[in-house]
């Protein structure tokens, strides 16, 4: 039976984020998989996830073990915005030294297997929608702004394509910088979710 482990962002999220390890694990779980989960080693040790109050002995032999657990399981499961933690980022590169497989929680897709489109579909859903608000939101803001400083009116939608340009001419100098790729289509699909926002 293959043994996951949880990895995921922690400090910073309301109740540590655990309500999140919790959900994965259930469904792992039920799917036939063993679960390492760090949130319930957490509160077996008596962290309170309502009181997140963690002193630097807590951290020091929370990551002792946390990567002790990344030497024991056969694969990581990554949960959304995993990222964006530090602690996250060094189970990821322990876990890639020792050439463990990486999923992407909810999906399952291995991590080296996601096609730029699956990269930005993710992007634009989850992680960039909850940090600046839908796309329609976050680009009218800036077009309010970019008009000002330009002295015209400026869309969404040219947003968008702005941004798309400023993509395409990094790729000039570097075609092969796949960062790019993912955004030129991250910021397509932007345009079409600004131009279904904008037809309701």
């Amino acid at each position: 039976m293959t043994t996951l482990y949880l990895c995921g962002p922690m400090r910073g999220i309301p109740q540590l984020n655990h309500p999140a390890f919790f959900e994965a694990e259930e469904t792992l779980l039920k799917a036939g998989y063993q679960v390492i989960n760090p949130a319930r080693m957490d509160q077996v040790l008596g962290l309170d996830p309502q009181n997140s109050q963690m002193d630097s002995k807590f951290i020091e032999e929370a990551a002792r073990r946390d990567i002790d657990a990344v030497f024991e399981c056969d694969e990581l499961v990554l949960l959304p915005k995993w990222e964006k933690s530090k602690g996250a980022r060094a189970e990821v590169a322990v876990a890639q030294w020792l050439e463990k497989p990486l999923r992407l929680y909810p999906s399952m897709v291995r991590l080296d297997k996601e096609d730029v489109c699956d990269i930005a579909k993710r992007l634009t859903s989850y992680d960039r929608q909850t940090d600046y608000g839908s796309p329609i939101e976050d680009f009218t803001k800036q077009a309010k702004m970019w008009g000002a400083i330009l002295g015209v009116n400026v869309t969404p939608q040219q947003i968008a394509m702005c941004m798309i340009s400023v993509k395409l001419s990094r790729l000039v100098n570097s075609p092969r910088h796949r960062d790019s790729v993912v955004d030129i289509v991250g910021y397509a699909r932007c345009l079409d979710l600004c131009n279904q926002a904008t037809s309701l």
